[in-house]
Formats: C-alpha cells, structure tokens, sequence
C-alpha cells in the first residue's frame, strides 16, 4: 500500500504484517492523489503545488513538471495507461499524455472549481464534478461536455464508476450519495447515511453490489446498491477526523482508510460468528489511561511566566492593607527583652571611669613604653569621693583663668587649685630653663604636661593636692 501525507512524504505499508518498509520525501508539497497505471509500472502523484511526478515501479521518479497553477484535486488513468486525467483547483481539467508528459486537452465547461474526476474503466469517457454542484461527462477526444447531470444541491466532492463501468456513485457536500445509471442517464438511488460532507468513495473491486464511503464526521458506511437506501454497516468513530481516502484490496478482502488523523487504518470482513462492527473495534482509551498522572517538577518555573508580564490577569480592583497581627509583635519584643539581659560578648569600649573612646590607644602606648599627647583633651568625671562638683581650668596664650566649684568638704582641694592658679604666670618661664637641664627621656612627659595646658582643656579634680602643686611648680 501507499500513502501520501500532507508534509510530502511517501509510505510503503507492507499489506500481510502492516508495517512500513519505506518512506521518502516525495513532493515539497501536500500530496493529493496518487494512482497506478493497470499494469502497475508507472505511479502518477500530484501536490498542493500543482505538480505532477511519475514515479516507476521501484518508486524512482524520473518524470517531472508543473500541471497546474492551482492545487491538483484528483487524478485518473485511462484503461489503457496512455493517457490520464487531472484536475485542480480551477473550472477545467486536462488531459495528459502519459508517454510524454504533454497536455493533449483541456475541458472547458464548468463554472467553479474542479474537485473531482475519474475515466470510465471500459470506454473513452470521463466523468467530472465540481463546486458548481454539476457533473459533467467528457469525451477525452472533444473540449466540450456530452452531458450535464444536475443531481446535487452542494459541491460534488467525489465522483467514481463501477467496476464494469454501469453506475456512476458520487458523493457530494449535502451529505448524499447519488448512485446513477448512464444507460438512461437517470438517479437510480439516493444513498442518506452521512452526517457531514462525503469525502471519498470506493467500489469494491469484484462486486458491484458492494460500495463504500467515508464522511467527514469520520464514519465509514458500506451500501448496498440493490437493496435499500440505508446502508448495511456502519462504523461510526473510525477515525479521530475525517476520511480523506479509501481503497479496497484488489481481492476485496480487505479496506484501507487514510484519515486527518495521522493515521491509516486496516479494515477487514466479518467472521463467521460476528455480530457488530462495533464490537470489533478496539477500545478507545489511551495507553496509561488507567496510570497515576506523572508529575513533573517544574525546576525552571514555566509556570510562573504565564502569571506575569504580558500574559499576567488584569489586576483586580485595589484591596485594603490587612491588619497588622499583635501578638508576633509582642513576642518579638519580649525576645528583644530577653537578649538585652544577656552579657553581651565580644569588645566593649567600658563604662563610667573605665570608659575609653575608640582612637583611644594608651593601653597599647603604656605596653610599648610611648607616651603620647593627648588628641582629645577631654577626662571623664566620675564618682570622686571627697567632691560633688567639677572645677575646669581652661588656659590660652599666655594667662590662664580657672573656675574654681566645690562643696565644704573639699577646701584644701580648691585652696590648692586657686595657688595653682594665681602662681601660673610666674612658672611659666622657669618652666623652660628648666626643661634643658632634664634628661631627654624624661622631655616627652613635659611637653605632654605643658600641651595639656595650653590647648582648652578640662582638669579632672580627681587628683589630689599634692599632685596639683606639682602640676603648678
């Protein structure tokens, strides 16, 4: 069996083990009819795109060329394999020398697109149908039509003759099969089954009693052409879409089907013993249909591309702040009190008296033996024992005033830091002598003594009288 799709590609299906044994890339186009000459040597294929290839019997294509303009409809051999016919998507068909591959005819008579043709299989007479809702009946060897058959009220999509040429079947889009006989050029049978359009026909190769059609509601009736208008069998659903194409085995055993599906179906007869076609067929259900749903863990957050930016909801209409919760508050301010209760570890710059600021490096200065003058002349005070009250000596340039403050309990403190300052001005000369005649160890505690005292500063009462009179000698 072959098969054509609608991407090009050619199948050979093998028709004992229903297996492909070949597939190639036969056409750039949708391949939408193919035939054989009678003595099987030469296929004639035709595309989407209007062209036509000839292929022989090992699927070697050795003829091409552009048939028409349109996308080829259909295409017949003659019982002699000399000539074919073809039609397309525009109101005429032709005719072809199949030796040379050149137009010998064109038929000109119908008003819209050609859909359909097929040459009788004993005479020189070929039947056409078109979207004008006509037939019509050609000789091969005139243009112009014998006869005009108007039977169907809707495109004719499929025309095709008995196999000893009696009956001409067709298929139409108003969901009729019309079954005529040339002899008196009358409808003997009007066939109703379908549902929507009847998109193929077949006549089963040894019987004239026996045709079938294809719908596209994707349901397949077999006819009785003597008997009644309704058909035999039914096989409702065979497809999943519609019926493109049908084809007997030449012995009649067996019935192909190609589908919109994807899918090319193998039908045989009943067995003795069989009642329905319906309960032949296989169940429907997919494969793990009856399986846990496989979950897949979306690692790349796919799902959250289509929540926002363009494909994101329109926003809804604008909410109120919910109200705060108290107690998470509560709780963590009652942690914040627990922690503040432990000892903090770690560096601390002290407390009270102790307390050192940061560029403070006299602990380091007192390890190396470096004495450094003071950067900030600023001394805490802080619990003195014998005074309540800060005195604060501030000197400038050449005098120096200090603010004396005190209790009564501290009078020999205050006495001693008024001699101090009264007496200033006269030391401060004999300070400098005295300075030369010092070891040089002992100058850079002077200079830091007498660098204190110029700058503003403020004296800590803490120390005692003794050290105030040395400070002042």
């Amino acid at each position: 069996l072959l098969s054509g799709t609608q991407t090009g590609e050619m199948t050979i299906w093998n028709g004992f083990q229903f297996h492909f044994e070949n597939i190639l890339q036969a056409h750039n186009g949708s391949i939408r009819a193919m035939q054989w000459t009678p003595e099987e040597h030469v296929l004639v294929s035709g595309d989407q795109l209007g062209i036509i290839k000839f292929w022989d019997q090992y699927i070697y294509n050795f003829q091409t060329f552009q048939a028409h303009k349109e996308s080829i409809c259909d295409i017949s051999i003659a019982p002699t394999g000399l000539k074919f016919c073809s039609c397309a998507d525009d109101s005429h068909a032709k005719v072809w020398d199949l030796r040379t591959g050149e137009e010998e005819r064109a038929f000109t008579g119908h008003g819209w697109d050609v859909k359909c043709c097929h040459w009788h299989p004993t005479k020189g007479l070929v039947a056409t149908g078109s979207k004008d809702s006509q037939i019509k009946l050609w000789d091969p060897r005139a243009s112009e039509a014998i006869t005009t058959i108007y039977c169907h009220n809707n495109t004719v999509s499929k025309v095709a003759w008995s196999p000893n040429g009696q009956f001409l079947a067709s298929g139409s889009r108003d969901q009729l099969i019309m079954l005529m006989d040339i002899r008196t050029m009358s409808v003997r049978k009007v066939f109703k089954g379908h549902t929507k359009e009847v998109t193929s026909l077949c006549w089963h190769p040894e019987s004239e009693a026996l045709l079938a059609s294809g719908g596209h509601e994707a349901a397949i009736h077999f006819w009785d052409t003597f008997g009644t208008p309704a058909p035999i069998e039914s096989v409702p659903g065979a497809h999943e879409g519609p019926i493109w194409s049908l084809a007997w085995h030449p012995l009649g055993h067996l019935l192909v089907s190609g589908s919109n599906d994807y899918s090319t179906r193998f039908w045989s007869r009943a067995r003795p013993g069989d009642k329905s076609f319906t309960e032949l067929l296989p169940k429907k259900i997919a494969l793990g249909a009856n399986d846990a749903p496989i979950v897949i863990p979306d690692d790349l957050h796919v799902g959250t591309i289509f929540k926002s930016g363009i494909f994101a909801d329109m926003p809804g209409p604008l909410l109120p702040p919910e109200p705060k919760v108290e107690e998470p508050v509560v709780q963590a301010l009652t942690d914040k009190a627990n922690v503040s209760e432990k000892p903090t570890l770690g560096l601390s710059i002290g407390e009270g008296a102790d307390k050192k600021d940061v560029f403070d490096t006299s602990d380091f200065d007192a390890e190396e033996g470096i004495t450094r003058p003071a950067t900030k002349p600023e001394v805490a005070v802080e619990k003195v024992a014998d005074a309540s009250h800060a005195a604060t000596a501030v000197a400038g340039g050449s005098s120096t005033q200090v603010a004396k403050a005190g209790s009564e309990t501290s009078t020999d403190a205050s006495k001693a830091t008024g001699a101090a300052a009264s007496s200033s001005p006269s030391a401060a000369p004999s300070s400098a002598p005295a300075s030369d005649g010092k070891d040089e160890k002992t100058k850079p505690v002077e200079d830091g003594v007498e660098s204190a005292r110029t700058e503003d500063s403020k004296v800590s009462p803490v120390a005692d009288s003794k050290a105030s009179e040395a400070v002042a000698a």
